[in-house]
C-alpha cells in the first residue's frame, strides 16, 4: 500500500478507468483476407474496468488514472497507433475515495473470555 506510515491517514483513493473493446471483424484473416479491416465500427456491450490503488492522495490516483487511460489507448504501441488499429474506447475515468473509520467488529465476553464471532 502506498502510504507514508502516518497514523492519521483517514482517506484512501483509487483510480478507475472504464473502457470498451471494438468488435473484431469475423471476415478478417491475417493469412488470406487482409483487405478487410480488423475491427468493425461497433463496440462490445460489456464495459470493462481497470482499478489501481490504494493511494494516499487524490493527486496520485489522478496521475495513475491518466497513465492507465493513455496506456489502454496505445495498446502496446510506443506512440499513438493509427485510428483503424485502435481497439479500445475510454468510457469513463474517475477517482474513488474511501474514508477510513474505526468501528467495533468483534467483542470478547468478560465472563466467558471468548470472542463473540
Amino acid at each position: 500500500m502506498a502510504t507514508n506510515g502516518a497514523l492519521n491517514d483517514m482517506e484512501q483513493w483509487r483510480s478507475v478507468v472504464e473502457y470498451q473493446h471494438r468488435k473484431s471483424n469475423p471476415a478478417y484473416d491475417w493469412q488470406t483476407n487482409r483487405d478487410v479491416p480488423y475491427y468493425l465500427d461497433q463496440w462490445d456491450d460489456e464495459i470493462q474496468t481497470a482499478v489501481r490503488g490504494p493511494y494516499q492522495t487524490a493527486e496520485n490516483a489522478r496521475r495513475q488514472a491518466t497513465r492507465e487511460a493513455a496506456e489502454l489507448l496505445r495498446m502496446g504501441y510506443r506512440t499513438a497507433p493509427p485510428p483503424e488499429k485502435v481497439g479500445v474506447r475510454i468510457v469513463r475515468v474517475y477517482v474513488e475515495r474511501a474514508s477510513i473509520a474505526w468501528e467495533p467488529f468483534d467483542e470478547r465476553g468478560p465472563e466467558t473470555k471468548k470472542w463473540g464471532g
